[in-house]
């Protein structure tokens, strides 16, 4: 914990590890932080009648404090754990080949149709049923 308190407010926590998972998660928040921006200026109707430079304004203190939460998640000892151990698990699975996938869902896809038909013809047989019942 010292340390972090030497390197100062934008440290990494333990630089090079975790590195893709963490590219990712602030890429995907990034595009979640920017959606939101572009709902906070032009979709929200308080906003919108405000002037250009209201809207700019709300936008970049929005994109500011989110993107400085993100830059706290990925680097507080926590959370940044958590991620760099889930990709260290990720490197150890054992990925199917393309050819096991395909074989995979057209054995799925085989049996989807198949219990789809089952349950139409057994739906079928139950409204026949009813009928000749007359219940329905």
């Amino acid at each position: 914990m010292a340390e972090a308190a030497k390197a100062g407010m934008f440290a990494i926590y333990k630089p090079g590890q975790g590195k893709w998972l963490r590219w990712g998660t602030v890429g995907t928040a990034a595009v979640i932080i920017a959606c939101g921006a572009y709902w906070l200026a032009f979709q929200q109707t308080d906003v919108a009648l405000l002037g250009d430079l209201w809207k700019a304004l709300i936008a970049l203190v929005w994109i500011a404090l989110c993107g400085w939460l993100v830059f706290w998640f990925v680097n507080s000892p926590k959370y940044g754990e958590f991620l760099i151990m889930t990709e260290s698990e990720l490197r150890k699975v054992s990925w199917p080949s393309r050819k096991e996938v395909i074989n995979s869902v057209k054995v799925v896809i085989i049996l989807t149709l198949l219990l789809g038909g089952l349950l139409c013809l057994v739906d079928v047989g139950f409204i026949g049923l009813f009928q000749w019942m007359g219940i329905a």
